[in-house]
């Protein structure tokens, strides 16, 4: 991971937390399902940020390593879950977690593996399972038969330059397959929703590491911006859908 993408989301912690979505808490039961999840594996959640993923496994009684290399969500995490007596937060990154060799269960990464070095990090996440353990990658993806999704989809297209390069869609199921080698993978997808008002979903908007976050520098865009919520609001709140594209190895 480069520092670059290590401090991109340092600005935006109080965006991130309040505003991005949490993941269904049905990964717990489907993860007890497909691969005998319980309370006594040990769970390394890589690239955990503020803990939305972190909290599914605290939550479920697992001991977790929770590694962040951005030391404002870490510290984020931390206060957030400092009364949970099973949670380790790391400063270190996906292709050096600081993990003792073989002892990880389950490796656990939301909407993050984008930001990953693919081949270090494959070689890391190795180095740490256990003989038996598992990896999961999960993504909440807007849901791309949403009416207003389609069009905040094109939106970033059309405003601003650098979010093709960073988004998570650039990578496919097929490129899943080739970084899982000969295990095998298995997709699951849930439906996700959060609900915002204006003020709500200009900060889940300005939670993203490339979308400009000065309003007064950037008049216009946050304008065309409001004009897309009101074209699609109902008593002035917007239903903001997701699917939550999980991949199980």
């Amino acid at each position: 991971m480069s520092k670059n993408s290590i401090e991109r989301f340092t600005d935006r912690v109080v965006d991130y937390e309040k505003f991005r979505p949490n993941y269904p808490k049905e990964i717990i039961q489907i993860l007890q399902e497909k691969i005998g999840l319980n309370k006594s594996w040990l769970v390394a959640d890589i690239g955990s940020g503020t803990g939305l993923s972190t909290q599914l496994f605290l939550e479920n009684g697992n001991d977790v390593f929770a590694v962040e290399p951005n030391r404002e969500m870490r510290e984020s995490l931390v206060h957030h879950f400092k009364t949970y007596r099973n949670l380790i937060a790391l400063n270190a990154t996906a292709e050096d977690t600081a993990i003792e060799s073989g002892c990880v269960d389950l490796i656990f990464a939301g909407q993050s593996f984008h930001w990953f070095d693919r081949t270090a990090c494959f070689q890391e996440f190795n180095r740490i399972l256990t003989e038996t353990g598992h990896i999961v990658l999960a993504w909440n993806q807007r849901d791309p038969e949403d009416a207003f999704q389609k069009e905040y989809e094109q939106f970033l297209h059309n405003h601003i330059p650098s979010y093709q390069s960073v988004s998570h869609k650039n990578i496919s199921d097929g490129d899943l397959r080739i970084f899982f080698a000969d295990r095998p993978m298995t997709k699951v997808s849930l439906p996700n929703q959060q609900v915002f008002d204006l003020k709500s979903f200009l900060g889940r908007v300005r939670s993203s590491s490339y979308f400009p976050k000065e309003e007064t520098e950037n008049k216009n865009l946050y304008d065309d911006l409001r004009s897309l919520f009101e074209k699609y609001a109902i008593s002035q709140r917007i239903v903001f859908r997701y699917i939550t594209e999980i991949y199980i190895s």
